[in-house]
C-alpha cells in the first residue's frame, strides 16, 4: 500500500504563527518555539517512515514564496508542495487531491501544532486505513482534530465546517455519517495555540522524558533566559 503522510504547515514567520501566544511570549520567541514544534514534528513522521514500507513524507506548506522561512527547521528530506485555497477547508481538499494525484493509495494529513503526539498513534491510525475504514481521525482536546487520513478524497469532510471552533471535531463527524463513511476515530490528544496549553505542554514534559526534544530544548533556553533576566533586575 502506498501511502503519504503530510504535514499541514504554515512557514514559521515571525508575527504570524503562534500569534495567541504573543503577550506571554516575544513574537520572536512564539517563532522559535513553532519552529521547535515543527522539526518535532517531522522527527515524529521520520520514525513513522522508519516503521512503514511504503510511506513518503510530504510537506504541503504555505505562503506560496516562503519555503526559505523553513530553513531553520530540523527536517530530512521530503516531497514540498503548496497549499492551495482561501480557507482552511479549500487547503486541505486541495492538499489530499494534489497528493492522491501522485498516485497514493492512502493519504493521511496531521498539523504542526502538537510537538508530543507520539508516532505510535499515527502509525496506528494509519494501519486504519490499510482495512476498512474510510477515514480516520485523532481528535484534539479543543474539539478540532490533530490527525486525518483516508484512503480516497472526501471533499464533503472539509466542506460547511466551522473552522477554529469547538464545533469542527462535531461537524467532522456529521459530514461523515451523511455521506456512509465509516470512519476510525482514535484517541485524544491536544494541539498547543494558547497560554494555557502551552502551560499543560511544560508539565507533560516534566513528567516525561525523550518526546519532542526540540522543544524540550527552546523551553528550557527560555526558562534560563528568562531567570537570568530575574536575577539581573
Amino acid at each position: 500500500m502506498k501511502e503519504a503522510l503530510v504535514l499541514m504547515a504554515k512557514a514559521p514567520i515571525e508575527g504570524q504563527v503562534k500569534t495567541r501566544l504573543i503577550g506571554e511570549l516575544t513574537a520572536e520567541d512564539a517563532k522559535q518555539l513553532y519552529v521547535a514544534f515543527l522539526s518535532d514534528t517531522f522527527a515524529t513522521m521520520e520514525a513513522v517512515c522508519d516503521e512503514r514500507d511504503d510511506l513518503t513524507l510530504v510537506h504541503c506548506y504555505t505562503p506560496e514564496d516562503a519555503e526559505d522561512a523553513f530553513e531553520e527547521v530540523e527536517r530530512e528530506g521530503c516531497l514540498m508542495i503548496v497549499q492551495r485555497g482561501n480557507d482552511l477547508g479549500e487547503r486541505l481538499t486541495n492538499c489530499f487531491a494534489d497528493v492522491f494525484a501522485l498516485g497514493f493509495d492512502s493519504v493521511t494529513a496531521i498539523g504542526g501544532d502538537s510537538p508530543t503526539l507520539p508516532a505510535e498513534l499515527v502509525s496506528d491510525a494509519m494501519d486504519c486505513l490499510e482495512t476498512a475504514n474510510d477515514v480516520v481521525i485523532i481528535p484534539a482536546e479543543d474539539d478540532g482534530y490533530c490527525l486525518i487520513g483516508m484512503r480516497k478524497l472526501h471533499p464533503e469532510l472539509f466542506q460547511n465546517i466551522p473552522w477554529s471552533t469547538s464545533e469542527v471535531m462535531a461537524a467532522t463527524e456529521r459530514q461523515a455519517k451523511t455521506a456512509g463513511l465509516s470512519l476510525s476515530v482514535g484517541p485524544v490528544w491536544f494541539d498547543v495555540d494558547t497560554p494555557e496549553e502551552l502551560e499543560r505542554l511544560k508539565q507533560d514534559l516534566a513528567q516525561t522524558k525523550g518526546s519532542a526534544k526540540f522543544t524540550r530544548r527552546f523551553l528550557k533556553e527560555l526558562a534560563t533566559r528568562s531567570r537570568e533576566m530575574g536575577e539581573g533586575n
